[in-house]
C-alpha cells in the first residue's frame, strides 16, 4: 500500500511534491539566466546583460509565486 500524497495548504488539492518540483524548476531557469546575465557581461554587452537580468528576475518571482503555495493556512487566525 503506497501512502497517501502530503497535500499543499494552498486548498488547490496539489501534492507537495509537485510543488517543490514546480520551485526547482522555476530557481534553475532564473540561475540559468543569472550565469547568463554574468557571461553577457563579463564581455561588455550591455543587451544581452540586461535582458538575461529580466528574464532572470521574472523567473525567481515565478519561483517565489509556487514557493508561496507552501504556506500554512491561516485557519486559527493566529498567524503562526
Amino acid at each position: 500500500m503506497t501512502a497517501a500524497p502530503i497535500l499543499s495548504r494552498a486548498g488547490d488539492g496539489a501534492p507537495l511534491n509537485i510543488a517543490f518540483g514546480e520551485i526547482a524548476e522555476r530557481a534553475g531557469i532564473a540561475e540559468t539566466y543569472a550565469r547568463t546575465a554574468a557571461d553577457f557581461a563579463s564581455v561588455g554587452d550591455r543587451r544581452g546583460a540586461s535582458y538575461a537580468l529580466r528574464q532572470a528576475a521574472i523567473a525567481l518571482a515565478s519561483a517565489v509565486d509556487a514557493a508561496a503555495t507552501l504556506r500554512p493556512a491561516h485557519r486559527d487566525g493566529g498567524g503562526r
